[in-house]
């Protein structure tokens, strides 16, 4: 799990970088989840990772905006796809809606073209993605 969900992030960005450096910039969005943001005692271990990819890209903000480069993540909840599968009539029992692929793609697309940085955005169905609210933790310095 460490290895898909915080060294697969850790290894992407770091290849990406150059490339985005020698073009002037660009814009890098990652995955977490909503467990990235809350407490998952169904899973701690998935959490802890999820939580470790927020805070990357967090830490990431100011170092990459010197470069013109802005790093987010996207945080959904349940997206309807075939991993849930085993899951889905629980869902379904319970009214709970799951996101659907275009939902999160539309809240990556919100993310790299919000010309900010360091940003994790809530993704659930039927709202909009926006960015989540750290309350009293300060944000990421803004990109110039």
């Amino acid at each position: 799990m460490l290895g898909v969900n915080v060294d697969g992030v850790v290894f992407g960005i770091r290849s990406a970088l150059p490339a985005l450096r020698r073009g002037g910039g660009g814009s890098i969005v990652v995955t977490s989840s909503l467990s990235g943001l809350t407490p998952y005692p169904d899973d701690p271990i998935y959490s802890m990772t999820k939580h470790a990819v927020v805070g990357l890209v967090r830490s990431l903000a100011a170092p990459c905006a010197k470069d013109g480069i802005t790093v987010n993540c996207v945080c959904p909840g349940f997206v309807s796809t075939p991993l849930i599968d085993e899951y889905r009539s629980r869902f379904e029992a319970a009214g709970m809606p799951l996101l659907t692929a275009e939902e999160v793609a539309a809240a990556v697309l919100a993310a790299a073209g919000s010309g900010r940085s360091g940003e994790a955005w809530v993704c659930q169905p039927g709202r909009p993605a926006e960015p989540y609210r750290f309350r009293g933790v300060p944000g990421p310095a803004p990109v110039d």
